[in-house]
Formats: structure tokens, sequence, C-alpha cells
């Protein structure tokens, strides 16, 4: 036996080029794919409070910390009064189920669109390095 491993292990060394194994695709697995959702205020929105004060706010938060924590949010920020948000999913379905649980969609506090992206500049946002 000893011997035969040591032949196999030999054969495999000489041959040229990386040795690559890997499983096929299927064609019945679902192609995931990137969102953007915004998040805009809703018809409920109260604009003479703060946003922290506003109705499920905190929920608002605590649901979105949760989609992150399973995985679901890629990426979060804000421009303007817009909430933008980067999924990576089955389908926007998939997606609109996660939004209307969270209790401030539901409330109307806010509102939200999804978007298909189309990335051309593939690449990593981190979070940058504080000066020195």
């Amino acid at each position: 036996m000893r011997v035969l491993v040591i032949a196999v292990t030999l054969v495999l060394f000489s041959l040229p080029g990386p040795i690559i194994i890997a499983a096929e695709a299927s064609d019945d697995a679902p192609k995931r794919t990137w969102f953007a959702v915004e998040i805009m205020t809703g018809p409920n929105w109260d604009p003479n409070l703060s946003a922290y004060e506003q109705a499920f706010f905190k929920e608002h938060s605590t649901h979105l910390q949760q989609l992150r924590a399973d995985g679901h949010i890629v990426m979060g920020s804000r421009y303007s009064d817009v909430g933008l948000l980067v999924f990576h999913s089955d389908s926007t379905d998939a997606i609109n189920e996660l939004m209307v649980a969270d209790p401030s969609m539901q409330a109307g506090t806010f509102t939200y669109e999804v978007h298909a992206m189309n990335v051309f500049y593939p690449g990593f946002v981190g979070t940058p390095r504080e000066s020195q």
C-alpha cells in the first residue's frame, strides 16, 4: 500500500500545471446577484423629529443588525437622506421578504426600493484606516 501511495504522489507531482479539483455548478443552482436597496423616509416620517426619535427607528436598527449578522447585508451606508444597503441574493423576492419584515417599513416610517446591480468594477469596500 505504501508503494502505491508513493507511486501516485510521484505521478501527480510530475504532471505539468496545477491540479485543480472542482465540483461543477449545477444548472439548477440559484444564480446569486448583487442588489442595491435604497431606504427613504416614508409617509409616516415626522419631519419635526430626529431620525432617532422616529417611530420604530430602534426596531429598524435592530432588524438591520440581524440581517447583517445573518449574512444578508454585505454593506450599508447613507448619503443625503437615503440609506443604501447592498445584498448578495438569489432574487428580488428574497430581499423583499427581508425588508417587509422590518417594523419601520410596516409602520410607514421608511420605504424602500430594490435595484439589481450590474457590477462592472468589482472590488472591496473596507473601513478607512484612521490617520496616524
